[in-house]
């Protein structure tokens, strides 16, 4: 049995080499601002079946999602930022038996679940025959055009539900406009207003307690993983030899503090933490580079622009009072 874990890990590991490979032919200044270069680069990833971690245990999978993020995340931070959507939906899958599994576990599928962390209902939902009709607004849905299905979010009778949905316009799924930001905008983000949006009882993932969701997401380590992969990126980067070994030390820290951590606390706090870190070594590189980094293809300009985007992504209460009161310490 280990002797099969260890095979198929080296295979996964193969696979991951084999899509760098590939992406690294793509202008990867543009994967940040136009969705046809996005969708490329995460079209060779879906062929090369790296999301597919959940075929692995519990542990593999957490040690092939560090090196799956710290191998990516240095060539496309949007690219890893599709990659945290599929492997939750992926995940989220894993955990529920439900009657479609397998149809939906061979599709692109992106999540729309963030807003079931608020203590109010932003999608609710009426029962009718064989599903439901969903009213509201899903904010911030990423890769439009690139996944095929969605993971929706909704409330029913005090419950918080999961489902799958087709990712695309109708006359109950609009499109409304889309968020114009100067970071990820090849991400594709939107928003959508669902109108008697019906979905399936059959395409239903989960029926959890309200709370459940922020539950799981406080012990997830999915967004250090992908601060990581920027820091390793923006270390590979830098002109100084100084700043070079003085950043290798102190992420080295980091990294082994957040791996060795499983309280929820804790790892909100190093997640502070490992931004601060990241931000400094990139504005610090970009200080000594002087007139290079504002060049608009500059490896550590496109780093600075993905530590915002992964640190804005599910931030809650608990994570922005710690950045105040960090900020606010005499």
């Amino acid at each position: 049995m280990q002797r099969k874990i260890k095979q198929n890990k080296k295979e996964y590991l193969k696979r991951l080499d084999k899509t760098v490979e590939e992406i690294k032919k793509l202008p990867l200044h543009k994967i940040d601002e136009e969705v046809r270069f996005l969708k490329k680069a995460f079209d060779i990833a879906y062929k090369n079946d790296i999301f597919s971690l959940y075929k692995f245990d519990k542990n593999t999978q957490e040690k092939l999602k560090l090196k799956l993020f710290s191998i990516l995340t240095p060539y496309s931070g949007n690219l890893s930022f599709l990659a945290i959507q599929i492997l939750a939906a992926n995940s989220i899958m894993a955990k529920n038996d439900f009657k479609r599994r397998k149809y939906f576990f061979n599709k692109k599928c992106g999540i729309a679940i963030n807003h079931l962390r608020s203590n109010k209902t932003h999608v609710r939902a009426k029962k009718y025959k064989n599903g439901y009709l969903l009213n509201g607004v899903l904010t911030w849905a990423s890769g439009y055009k690139i996944f095929d299905k969605l993971l929706i979010g909704f409330h029913f009778e005090n419950k918080e539900y999961e489902v799958l949905a087709s990712f695309e316009k109708s006359k109950s799924f609009k499109i409304l406009e889309t968020p114009k930001t100067f970071v990820g905008q090849g991400l594709n983000t939107i928003n959508v207003y669902l109108e008697n949006f019906f979905v399936k009882d059959i395409n239903i993932v989960s029926a959890n307690s309200i709370g459940n969701y922020t539950k799981n997401k406080s012990l997830s380590k999915t967004v250090h993983y992908a601060l990581y992969g920027i820091a390793l990126g923006a270390i590979d980067k830098l002109d100084s030899h100084t700043l070079k070994n003085s950043s290798k030390i102190k992420l080295k820290d980091i990294k082994k503090r957040f791996l060795n951590s499983t309280n929820g606390q804790e790892l909100d706090n190093l997640r502070v933490e490992l931004f601060d870190l990241t931000q400094n070594i990139i504005t610090t590189g970009m200080v000594l580079n002087g007139g290079k980094s504002i060049l608009h293809n500059s490896h550590l300009q496109r780093y600075y622009k993905e530590i915002i985007m992964f640190n804005s992504n599910g931030l809650n209460a608990p994570i922005k009072n710690l950045f105040l009161n960090k900020f606010t310490q005499v």
